[in-house]
């Protein structure tokens, strides 16, 4: 290495005179905020802890959510069938009816017939 020079000595001196100071200032800007940092620490895990039980309880929630769809969907096809059925049965019901109808008069139509008979019986021969 070759020999410094008293300037150049003296310049470094004084160069290193400034830079110290201003070193040691960065360093300690630096030490205090990883300190404030450092004590940050444990309310960002406490914030991170809470932000994981809430998506936990959020996605409980959905499974829940997802569920009820599942069974509407079931209770949206169970009453599709009963409509179709329904449909289809309500004819037949009607035809039912109908043929009831027509029964339910011909027996009245029997027993007033019936009635007039035995009237007649009793009334005798004599009476039209």
């Amino acid at each position: 290495m070759p020999p410094v020079s008293t300037e150049s000595a003296v310049l470094i001196l004084a160069v290193s005179q400034l830079l110290v100071p201003l070193l040691n200032g960065l360093l300690s800007r630096r030490q205090t905020k990883h300190e404030s940092a450092v004590d940050q620490v444990p309310l960002l895990v406490q914030s991170l802890g809470a932000v994981a039980q809430d998506v936990r309880d959020i996605k409980s929630e959905l499974r829940v959510v997802n569920e009820h769809a599942a069974m509407l969907k079931v209770f949206e096809l169970r009453l599709r069938a009963i409509e179709d059925w329904m449909g289809a049965a309500r004819p037949q019901l009607h035809q039912v009816v109908n043929h009831v109808t027509l029964l339910m008069g011909e027996r009245s139509s029997r027993q007033l017939q019936h009635a007039a008979n035995v009237v007649a019986k009793d009334a005798g021969p004599g009476h039209p």
